[in-house]
């Protein structure tokens, strides 16, 4: 099976797959009971070369992960460990079947491939947000998550414990600031500076957590899938770490079809957890402000690369998004909510 042709972007990586298909995947399918492969195929949605649909010669499908191994950040395991530990909470994730590390031939890292379900079903649309039924297993799936707790942030499972995300986050907040002030020329010093003295103080008077829970870290629609028994099921582990519940409500938030929705969505989720509310609306400011200020970074970058490119037409769409986090971080610093 020729793989290269279908990874063009990476060359390196074609080649690795190309050897591997060779020579180890029909055996690893075989080993699990599974009919020979006859395609990879790009997600239609995914713009991630290391993510494929895994075609089989019986029609079935599953999916290939491949992380670059980095004895720092650890992703393959972060990702089979996660894996694991959802679908003993209880939570939808599909298995995995797969975990097997093979060297890289340009030398600078092996390789650790997953292979995996794939799961049928479609993104949460706003049709389906708006389904009180799909509300009120989306709040389940948080609470769940949620109740798996440790005394330390980060991504423990790995040997690595971090400092309180929040506070690392604020620490951090110039250099976001100044990528998004490199390309909204409004944004003055003045504004930067006032923003970031908000920021500051919130943190300064927020009591750090004595426990951090797991948190998707990415909640949002696209990284939700409703499968057709009616179930949402978590597709994409990437962010997930021990970290403070309010990150997940607040993204929640910024994908909500309307202000209504999310209340809704929020009182289904304190009616279990009663005690941690007052905390949230003493702290949901800061964590939505700072969620806007990585996102319009992010879209500032963005914005960079496609101009280096020539792809002005791209530049100015994510600069237009910048400027809308940008919006949305003002409004929450002014008026010190998140609605």
């Amino acid at each position: 099976m020729k793989l290269a042709r279908l990874l063009g972007r990476h060359k390196g990586l074609s080649d690795f797959l190309d050897r591997f298909a060779a020579n180890e995947l029909d055996r690893l399918l075989a080993g699990i009971g599974r009919s020979r492969a006859v395609a990879l195929e790009e997600f239609p949605s995914g713009g991630n070369a290391l993510i494929r649909r895994l075609v089989l010669a019986d029609g079935s499908s599953l999916v290939v992960r491949l992380y670059f191994v980095d004895p720092i950040r650890q992703k393959g395991l972060s990702h089979w460990h996660l894996n694991r530990r959802l679908r003993e909470r209880g939570l939808r994730v599909p298995t995995i079947h797969i975990r097997q590390t093979f060297p890289f031939s340009r030398g600078l890292s092996d390789v650790d491939v997953l292979i995996e379900d794939f799961l049928e079903g479609e993104e949460i649309n706003e049709a389906a947000l708006n389904n009180r039924a799909v509300c009120s297993r989306l709040a389940e799936v948080l609470l769940r998550l949620h109740e798996d707790v440790s005394p330390s942030p980060g991504r423990t499972w790995t040997g690595k414990a971090s400092d309180d995300p929040m506070r690392e986050a604020v620490a951090e907040a110039p250099v976001p600031f100044e990528r998004v002030r490199g390309h909204l020329p409004e944004i003055t010093s003045e504004h930067v500076r006032h923003h970031l003295a908000w920021l500051r103080e919130c943190v300064a008077k927020r009591s750090v957590p004595t426990s951090y829970e797991l948190v998707h870290g990415d909640f949002y629609p696209e990284n939700l899938l409703l499968t057709p028994d009616g179930a949402i099921a978590l597709i994409d582990l990437g962010a997930m770490a021990y970290g403070c519940f309010e990150t997940d409500l607040v993204a929640a938030r910024q994908s909500a079809p309307q202000a209504n929705w999310w209340k809704e969505f929020c009182d289904e989720y304190f009616a279990a957890r009663p005690s941690v509310r007052e905390r949230f609306e003493q702290n949901a400011p800061l964590f939505f402000a700072v969620q806007c200020l990585s996102k319009a970074a992010h879209r500032a970058t963005r914005a960079r690369k496609a101009l280096e490119k020539g792809k002005h037409e791209n530049a100015e769409r994510d600069r237009a998004r910048a400027r809308e986090y940008w919006k949305m971080l003002a409004t929450a610093v002014e008026n010190n909510s998140p609605r």
